[in-house]
């Protein structure tokens, strides 16, 4: 991890879109004081008293912070479980791969730039992120909307 004043630049030694290990470079950016993930994992270091090895890490029976990083196993399974303490409806599809496409599809829906979404998400083909994106605009992007509001438009207008 690189701390740089706008964010956290991080690197992944390896990952799914990495399989031979060249490593991968992400920057995480500074959001406001309501949602800061940069400061989130500050905070997080801070009170764990995490200065090295795995940031992310298991914790034992009796609360233990353990030295040895999270799986992906767990990941899924702390996942479900704040699913479920949200109430969210779609808490058996949640997963650790919900990040990442998440970000896409919530991109997209925001008019993000469809390379600064592949780029950010690591994804190698065009394909990938365009189902993803085309997944999260199904309902912003639709040619329906555009004849939805013009007959309603006629209808005011005629009333």
């Amino acid at each position: 991890m690189s701390w740089e004043p706008e964010g956290l630049v991080v690197t992944l030694p390896r990952s799914k879109t990495d399989p031979h290990g060249e490593g991968l470079k992400r920057a995480l950016p500074r959001g406001n004081e309501l949602v800061c993930p940069v400061s989130a994992l500050e905070n997080w270091l801070q009170h764990a008293g995490i200065h090295e090895g795995p940031v992310f890490r298991a914790v034992n029976r009796w609360g233990r912070l353990q030295p040895q990083a999270l799986s992906g196993g767990s990941v899924n399974r702390i996942l479900k479980a704040l699913g479920e303490t949200c109430g969210l409806d779609f808490v058996p599809t949640l997963s650790s791969h919900s990040f990442r496409r998440g970000l896409s599809t919530a991109a997209a829906r925001e008019k993000v730039d469809f390379a600064q979404i592949k780029r950010q998400g690591g994804w190698k083909h065009d394909g990938t992120v365009r189902g993803y994106i085309e997944e999260g605009q199904q309902f912003t992007d639709n040619a329906a909307n555009t004849l939805l509001t013009k007959v309603a438009r006629l209808i005011r207008d005629n009333d």
